[in-house]
């Protein structure tokens, strides 16, 4: 998926077939791509930091090692397990450890404890939710709307403005 010395809008490795691996030898993250059974396997072999993926997807049947799991969770790379099917087993994700994401959470749910803060955001979640409705009724030409779109126009006027 992501192209070796190219620079790729997308970061995801994905790993297929029988025997497919993600091991650590010499302090590098070996990854083993067996997508053909008829051609010998692919291997890349990656400073972790120097990795160019966020996320290995892998599907099939083979084995991740307990060292490339710890790895790649100190430095934030995700590992997604799908079956032959694909349709997904597990997602592995690091464990965070920074103390933002916990006060943005209870920032969050403080935020639902405020009486008026429940409401502006009641109203701009329906001011949203008209205006795409009055955008994508706009867009469909149909002049036997024009009435229905100049009510829910007026509705948003008077009642959340």
């Amino acid at each position: 998926m992501t192209l070796k010395e190219k620079r790729n809008h997308y970061n995801v490795k994905f790993l297929k077939g029988y025997g497919h691996s993600i091991s650590v030898k010499n302090s590098k993250i070996i990854l083993k791509n067996c997508a053909d059974p008829f051609s010998p396997p692919s291997i890349e072999e990656w400073h972790v930091n120097g990795m160019p993926y966020s996320k290995i997807v892998l599907s099939g049947k083979g084995y991740v090692s307990t060292e490339a799991m710890s790895i790649l969770s100190e430095n934030n790379k995700h590992i997604i397990l799908l079956d032959t099917y694909g349709n997904p087993v597990t997602f592995l994700e690091p464990v965070r450890s920074s103390f933002t994401a916990t006060q943005y959470r209870m920032g969050q749910y403080d935020t639902f404890r405020d009486k008026k803060k429940c409401e502006y955001l009641a109203k701009q979640i329906v001011k949203a939710k008209l205006d795409s409705q009055i955008r994508f009724l706009e867009y469909t030409g149909n002049k036997e709307l024009h009435q229905g779109i100049s009510k829910l126009k007026q509705y948003r006027q008077d009642s959340i403005e």
